[in-house]
């Protein structure tokens, strides 16, 4: 069947974006964040600078492509979870897939160059603190949504700080075992059962907080 005007319009917009997402990332990882303009970026990739703001609204959004999924990842992690299994252990699979997913596509071990450009700039480190806010804040309007708590409308945003605060934890721990230069497998080794204990210790903490002690 003839592709669809439609369809060749979205696939052209997404190569699009691509090739400006990628430009972009080559001149940050060879310049520095700070140091690169969006002007820069659209010569790099041959578009107008009109255009990388049709697909980026701002530079950060540049250098943090594709962070939808990242924000999404625990609130579709415990939306999605099998019969029985916990919040913790639902957050824990999720952090872990995404480890996975990066070590799929060969991301992981070329995380280094990413995180000291991110770890040099102020305006990125805010940015990403903000994705962050963002991201517990879903998760707690979706435990309120899956698992309310009559009576106790902090539980949700409890849980969800206490999840934020191990992922950053779990987070910190990654980065700096890529920066010391270790292998991909041996980090997704390392994470898994850091990342259960510490998750497990979400749901203890949960099940104190319930127990009114």
């Amino acid at each position: 069947m003839a592709e669809t005007t439609t369809g060749r319009r979205d696939r052209k917009k997404q190569q699009t974006r691509q090739a400006i997402g990628a430009a972009a990332m080559r001149l940050f990882l060879a310049r520095g964040f700070d140091a690169v303009t969006v002007a820069d970026v659209a010569r790099e990739a041959d578009v107008a600078v009109q255009t990388v703001f049709n697909h980026f609204p701002t530079k950060e959004d540049l250098f943090l492509q594709e962070r939808a999924d990242f924000v999404a990842l625990p609130s579709t992690a415990v939306r999605d979870r099998r019969p029985g299994e916990s919040v913790a252990q639902a957050l824990a699979d999720g952090y872990l897939r995404l480890l996975d997913g990066y070590q799929a596509v060969g991301l992981l071990p070329q995380s280094v160059e990413y995180l000291r450009a991110l770890d040099a700039s102020p305006a990125l480190r805010g940015r990403e603190l903000e994705l962050r806010r963002e991201r517990e804040e879903l998760l707690a309007a979706t435990l309120a949504e899956r698992e309310p708590t009559p009576g106790d409308p902090l539980r949700p945003r409890l849980v969800a700080a206490l999840a934020s605060a191990v992922d950053r934890v779990l987070d910190q721990e990654a980065r700096r075992l890529l920066v010391a230069g270790e292998p991909a497998d041996s980090i997704r080794a390392a994470m898994t059962p850091l990342a259960r204990r510490l998750f497990g210790a979400l749901d203890a903490a949960a099940a104190h907080w319930d127990s009114g002690a």
